[in-house]
């Protein structure tokens, strides 16, 4: 069952994701609402645990980066569900207001083309030993 305080819009944000102090990894925002995220990275998160997340905008120094607050609700195959700490913050505001303006600015990555097999692979020859 859904339970979203809004509407989820498909992003490609480039953020920088800290769960404890001097560790720091970069990821991406796939999925943006006023009440959370959807955050992919690389990184072993425990659930309700505390983050803060910097988004990183191009023309601007990373101390100058908004930073959110929240914690990871969520764990999923290729990333993790975050709730903001608090309700709508106002730089997710403003990342929602341009994504709507702007829908072409976040494009959302392809996922991977599946795996095929070749014809040759061992199991599936005739007479494979």
């Amino acid at each position: 069952m859904e339970q979203r305080w809004g509407e989820r819009l498909p992003v490609n944000v480039p953020v920088r994701v800290s769960a404890h102090a001097f560790f720091v990894r970069g990821g991406r925002l796939t999925d943006l609402s006023v009440s959370g995220a959807h955050l992919a990275v690389d990184l072993d998160l425990r659930l309700s645990s505390r983050i803060q997340i910097a988004v990183v905008l191009p023309y601007r120094s990373k101390y100058q980066a908004p930073a959110i607050h929240g914690y990871v609700t969520r764990r999923y195959r290729d990333g993790f569900g975050i709730e903001w700490c608090q309700f709508a913050p106002a730089a997710i505001g403003e990342l929602l207001r341009s994504a709507v303006r702007h829908p072409y600015a976040f494009p959302r990555r392809s996922a991977a083309p599946p795996m095929i097999r070749p014809r040759t692979a061992g199991s599936l020859l005739k007479h494979s030993r």
